[in-house]
């Protein structure tokens, strides 16, 4: 049966509590848990109520008395299958299911009827709730309400839950045994677990090293590690420890000491496991992140290395990195003589990013704070006590905050200890400061929604703050933080629903007393500050607030006070003294900024300018004079200044390839050559090549070409080659030549014009020539002169984020002397880019480009004969050209006094 100690049972409810933070996130939003069954049974001398859903549970528990009762609710469940009455077994009177739902949540409530005070235990089982109640014990003093815990079913069964045994102190010590019925099952020889898990910028790929010295395991990475988990096993005792998603590039290291026997390392699929063998009993132990990596403290070593106390009287700590699991606490002693301290009040102040949990002390008390994961957080109270009317959660969910719950409990069986336990939506970074008997404990979390977060305004390091945007009158919503009310009322006194509503609020309320009336209101769930708006709004009257008193009188009557408190501030500026007040303007100009500085003077005010100085003389009161010199001091600021570097980039190929082939000859027939035709006419026959012109006695000039193609080849042009046939009579010859020309060339120009200018102001700089045209008429010659040079001009403009504006104006024209007029002029070859673009300061950016291309080919050829293939080689002329043009500009802005102007502001 259940025999767990009220030590014991404490743990598991400060457990339980930590587990709704782990499974908070990943719960919201998911399809709701249906409840199949509701089964009650008997267990010896107690009883067993298990509830059965489709998907592990997560749920808060509330133990009440008057009549005894145990309320167990389950979030974004569907408890509409076991709804209504179940009987009860043993120490269990009766079990009633009930459904509660709204547009924001549906709840399913499971309440268990006592016959009296017992000790009891809810745990998740898989899909199933168990709440086991011993009616043997009873609990020796009952408590109006128990603080809320809540709890959710472990990740994975292979995972035992993080959240099953909380162990706050920095030496982690073997587990208490009885504490194994708030656990979930675990594998027999398996004593302990514990797991860490957190996103990290640069995860860890694989182990590059293993050292052990002074009784410390030093694990490093290439990265650091994501995930990791801790299992204590006994038979024999050891340390496991599973480092996932990494790889293994390291050796097991040699060990020599007195705690460890040997380290066992192997490398899975998914993880690294090292093996940790001890020599005798476990050690006291303590797995510790470091830098790219992991570090396991050993025996000894634990004690040594544990964070050095603070100072008691004043002490401001705050945990600057989280540590999901186990990290070291912050830990204040009080004073040895300190006596039992009471907490007088517990409240807690909402914030845009979080908020602030302030107790009140009746004396100097040492404080704890633990880290069970980055969501959650414990402040552990020595030597308190907590009176019962403050022993309570509060959830602080409808005050729109980050924070969402916070419960504040004595630890059971521990009266001397008290724990005040946060939940929030996102990473809390906290801060406690104790200052007399007030300790205040802030908590600032990450990741909270953007409508609740206010920008930061990213400078460049030069603008000054921009004025708040709700004081240029942007459009605003009113938003209400008060505690969440219903009314119902038909003919109250106005005075007495204001009294209620006082005493809601727990504020001071002043009525005057013209105020006076009756009203009917029906509200249902409003915060109580809406309420009093609509309220006031209703009877025509008006409200004033004074820190923790509201004063409340008709419209009219407030209207008239303001309009006085006006005339009479008016009335003593007139009879206030001028002040005269020299005002320097180091960088702006002081003409141009006094007409800047008349905006916040008086009617009576003035203001001059020495142009001399860059002087203002301003003569009002005082209030005003300083706001003349607060608005000078941030409005003269230096100006920035931006350096443009451009790179305009030319690159242009030419390629030509020709091929050509000449060839002739002659073949006669006469008698000189002994094959004379026999006739008598013709008697002499000769066929010769016709392409060059006509030599002596009427023949052909040698070469006589019958095809004359060639290329153009010459002194540094190509390359040809010849070949001549003929018989031994000379009545056949044949002359051959083959020539090829080939040339390619690339030409690369780099300009780049740089230019610094000053923030808002144009910048042009040049390099070129002007060349004459010249123009005649009947008037005479008239001599113009039209510019070919390179020239950048730029405005650049800097923006509030850090990054430049610019207006960009870049060309490079440069003269044409192949492209000539009628009167031998060069043309321009024009390139030019108009473009406006941003970029960050110090990068660069390609702000145009130009590719041009261009290819021919040409044949020049014998008709019909140069179609035969093959031997229409020897009848055409080819003649193949590729030209490519390209051209790009880049453009790099950089601020020059950056860091001089972040400094001055």
């Amino acid at each position: 049966m259940l025999e767990r100690s009220a030590v014991t049972r404490g743990k598991w409810m400060l457990a339980t509590a930590f587990a709704v933070v782990l499974a908070g996130a990943s719960s919201s939003g998911a399809e709701l848990n249906t409840l199949r069954d509701l089964d009650v049974s008997r267990t010896g001398s107690g009883a067993q109520v298990v509830v059965t859903g489709t998907r592990p549970p997560t749920f808060t528990v509330f133990r009440l008395s008057g009549p005894e009762r145990l309320v167990v609710d389950l979030s974004s469940a569907d408890a509409t299958g076991i709804k209504g009455h179940h009987d009860g077994s043993g120490p269990v009177s009766g079990v009633v299911a009930s459904q509660f739902s709204d547009e924001r949540a549906s709840v399913g409530r499971v309440l268990l009827a006592l016959d009296k005070a017992s000790q009891y235990d809810v745990r998740a089982d898989g899909n199933r709730v168990v709440i086991s109640v011993d009616g043997a014990a009873s609990v020796p003093e009952a408590k109006p309400a128990a603080p809320a815990t809540v709890a959710t079913a472990p990740a994975a069964p292979t995972t035992p839950a993080p959240a099953a045994e909380v162990k706050p102190a920095v030496v982690a010590e073997a587990p208490v045994k009885q504490e194994a019925a708030a656990k979930p099952a675990l594998p027999e020889n398996v004593v302990a677990a514990e797991a860490d898990e957190r996103e990290v910028a640069q995860p860890a790929q694989r182990i590059t090293q293993l050292a052990y010295a002074d009784e410390t395991l030093r694990i490093r990475a290439d990265g650091d590690i994501a995930r990791y988990e801790v299992l204590e096993l006994a038979d024999p005792p050891r340390l496991a420890v599973d480092l996932y998603g990494v790889g293994l590039a390291a050796r097991a290291p040699r060990i020599n000491g007195a705690t460890l026997k040997e380290v066992r390392v192997g490398a899975h699929s998914d993880k690294v496991r090292l093996v940790l063998d001890v020599r005798g009993k476990m050690p006291a132990y303590r797995v510790d992140r470091a830098d790219k990596g992991l570090e396991v403290v050993l025996g000894g070593a634990v004690a040594r290395k544990a964070a050095p106390s603070p100072a008691p009287q004043e002490v401001i700590a705050s945990v600057a990195e989280v540590e999901p699991l186990r990290p070291a606490p912050v830990v204040v002693e009080a004073p040895a003589t300190a006596s039992v301290v009471e907490v007088k009040d517990l409240s807690f102040q909402e914030g845009g990013a979080g908020g602030r949990v302030v107790l009140k002390l009746s004396g100097t008390a040492g404080w704890k704070v633990d880290r069970p994961d980055p969501r959650s957080a414990v402040l552990t109270l020595d030597n308190a006590r907590l009176p019962k009317k403050l022993e309570r959660s509060l959830d602080t969910s409808a005050l729109e905050t980050p924070v969402k719950m916070i419960s504040a409990f004595s630890v059971p069986g521990e009266g001397r200890k008290v724990r005040v336990v946060v939940a929030a939506d996102g990473a809390i970074e906290e801060k406690v400061s104790q200052s007399g008997n007030t300790l205040s404990w802030r908590l600032d979390v990450k990741g909270v929604k953007t409508d609740e977060v206010s920008v930061a305004q990213r400078t460049a390091g030069f603008t000054a703050e921009a004025p708040a945007y709700a004081a240029e009158g942007a459009p605003q919503q009113a938003r209400y933080r008060g505690k969440r009310v219903s009314f119902e009322f038909k003919d109250i006194d106005i005075q007495n629903l204001l009294r209620v509503i006082a005493e809601i609020s727990k504020k001071n309320v002043v009525v005057a007393d013209d105020v006076s009336g009756r009203v009917t209101i029906r509200l249902r769930n409003v915060p109580w500050d809406q309420a009093l708006d609509l309220i006031l709004r209703t009877k025509q009257l008006g409200k004033e607030e004074f820190g923790n008193i509201i004063r409340i009188a008709p419209l009219k009557t407030l209207e008239e006070e303001a309009r006085l408190r006006q005339e009479r501030k008016k009335s003593l500026q007139q009879q206030e003294d001028l002040l005269v007040n020299l005002i320097p303007v180091n960088y702006a100009v002081a003409a141009d900024m006094s007409a800047r500085v008349k905006d916040v003077l008086s009617e009576r005010g003035t203001v001059t300018v020495d142009t001399r100085t860059n002087v203002l003389i301003v003569k009002d009161v005082r209030s005003n004079t300083e706001k003349a010199r607060s608005l000078v001091r941030s409005l003269d600021t230096q100006t920035p200044q931006v350096l443009i570097e451009s790179r305009i980039v030319e690159a242009s190929t030419t390629f030509s390839r020709q091929l050509g082939v000449q060839w002739g000859g002659q073949a006669r027939a006469a008698a000189a050559t002994g094959n004379s035709t026999g006739l008598i006419f013709p008697n002499n026959v000769a066929v010769t090549g016709g392409s060059p012109s006509i030599g002596a006695a009427g023949l052909p000039a040698v070469p006589n070409f019958a095809v004359n193609l060639p290329a153009p080849v010459g002194e540094n042009a190509g390359g040809a080659l010849g070949f001549v046939f003929g018989s031994a009579g000379g009545a056949l010859q044949l002359n051959l030549r083959l020539s090829a020309a080939e040339t390619e060339g690339t030409i690369k120009t780099i300009s780049a014009p740089r230019v610094t200018t000053l923030d808002n102001n144009t910048a042009r700089i040049s390099q070129g020539v002007s060349i004459p045209f010249s123009q005649t008429s009947a008037a005479g010659v008239n001599t113009t002169f039209v510019e070919a040079r390179l020239s950048l001009e730029v405005t650049p403009h800097i923006t509030q984020d850090g990054s430049i504006l610019m207006a960009i104006n870049a060309s490079n024209n440069q003269p044409d002397p192949a492209n000539t007029g009628a009167n031998g002029q060069p043309s321009i070859q024009r390139k030019e880019a108009v473009t406006q673009v941003l970029v960050k300061d110090g990068d660069t950016t390609v702000i145009g480009g130009i590719y041009v291309r261009r290819g021919s080919t040409r044949t020049n050829s014998v008709p019909f004969l140069s179609k035969i293939p093959v031997l229409g080689f020897f009848f055409r002329q080819t003649n193949d050209t590729d030209e490519r043009q390209e051209l790009l500009i880049f453009i790099t802005p950089r601020i020059l006094n950056r860091q001089t102007i972040a400094q001055s502001l």
